[in-house]
């Protein structure tokens, strides 16, 4: 599935696994409490500051001559060597985690100190993110979980690694209705289930057999071979009827989805390798390619086609698509389609999953791995 490095305000709250609020400056009489958020305006003038949480409130703090005020920076767990930061050099977009003594009702809150993210922090940060996710993160199926030895075993391309989390491991659960890491839930081990898509983000064992995970994202996701009903440019959406139960589908294509059309060549060497793959993979696995596992580099030859526009699809096209899973099953949302599948589909009627979950897994699309 697309993945995107995002910046979690739990983690951006402590700024660091060891890192504390700086020092308060008013009487610790009454207890700390605190608010983070984007910042939707800032009042300079009147030393205003408001935050909108990520349920959607909106808190107003007022920033008085003991408040500190200081910029995060990433991988500096010491708050006393961020950069000190004013009222008026905070911007709508930052982020900010406030802290303030009192009820939430007293006006005006007064907030006892301010820490902030700019926009060009958290551009930086997302990248370094991405950067770690691209050389640490992995990507697959998950076959086994075992709840005792609280392990996960994955399948990725042709590979079976063993996933060991630790108490610190970082869970979240891909929605329903969308492959997007921001619109992912905080999550757990016990909600991990085998036949799950998954990244994990950690360091591998020198056999690169094992991996410690320090982060895991993961999810449920429907791999479909469909024949294209009808079209709606206008909304995206598309009618299709579903190869495997003969019933009708709406799919929705947004600006999200990724889209490829396989050329004839490409079509016609990829349905020689499926060929079979239920008898010789078993569970319609397909059959090992000359050289290597099916679908071992096939996320790759598709992430390097050109993207196709919805517009050169055609009622009667027989598509292969991934998708969420849907809140509303006979309505999904597209992940990745590809066109040009005919070929495909009619040596290997049940390679759509391996293909899709083999090319989600390769990371194909542009939010990265």
């Amino acid at each position: 599935m697309k993945f995107l490095a995002v910046i979690s305000l739990a983690g951006f709250a402590l700024c660091g696994a060891n890192a504390a609020p700086p020092p308060q400056t008013q009487s610790p009489a009454a207890p700390r409490s605190q608010v983070a958020g984007t910042v939707t305006t800032v009042d300079a003038k009147a030393g205003q500051v408001s935050i909108q949480t990520d349920k959607g409130d909106v808190v107003t703090f007022v920033a008085s001559d003991k408040t500190q005020i200081r910029r995060a920076q990433a991988g500096e767990t010491d708050p006393q060597k961020w950069d000190k930061f004013t009222v008026s050099e905070i911007q709508p977009g930052d982020q900010a985690l406030a802290y303030y003594r009192g009820a939430m009702e007293q006006k005006p809150l007064v907030a006892t100190t301010l820490v902030i993210r700019n926009k060009a922090d958290l551009n930086t940060l997302a990248q370094k993110q991405l950067e770690d996710w691209k050389k640490r993160g992995t990507s697959g199926t998950v076959t086994a979980v075992d709840p005792a030895a609280k392990t996960l075993t994955v399948k990725s391309g042709g590979r079976t690694l063993t996933v060991q989390p630790s108490d610190k491991t970082d869970y979240h659960r891909y929605s329903l209705d969308s492959a997007k890491v921001s619109d992912a839930t905080p999550s757990s081990f016990d909600q991990v289930k085998a036949g799950d898509q998954i990244h994990v983000l950690g360091n591998k064992s020198a056999d690169g057999a094992t991996i410690q995970a320090e982060s895991i994202y993961s999810g449920t996701f429907r791999q479909i071979a469909a024949t294209i009903i009808s079209i709606d440019p206008a909304s995206g959406e598309m009618k299709v009827t579903d190869l495997a139960t003969k019933k009708p589908l709406t799919i929705k294509v947004n600006s999200d989805a990724t889209l490829k059309k396989l050329p004839e060549q490409m079509a016609q060497s990829l349905a020689r390798r499926y060929q079979g793959g239920a008898r010789a993979g078993g569970d319609g696995e397909a059959a090992p390619a000359r050289g290597g596992r099916a679908g071992g580099d096939t996320g790759q030859m598709l992430d390097r086609l050109p993207a196709l526009p919805l517009s050169e699809l055609k009622p009667k096209d027989a598509i292969m698509v991934s998708t969420t899973m849907g809140s509303d099953p006979t309505k999904v949302t597209a992940i990745m389609l590809l066109a040009g599948v005919e070929p495909i589909l009619t040596a290997a009627p049940n390679a759509a999953r391996d293909i899709m979950s083999g090319w989600n897994l390769s990371g194909g699309g542009g939010e990265g791995n």
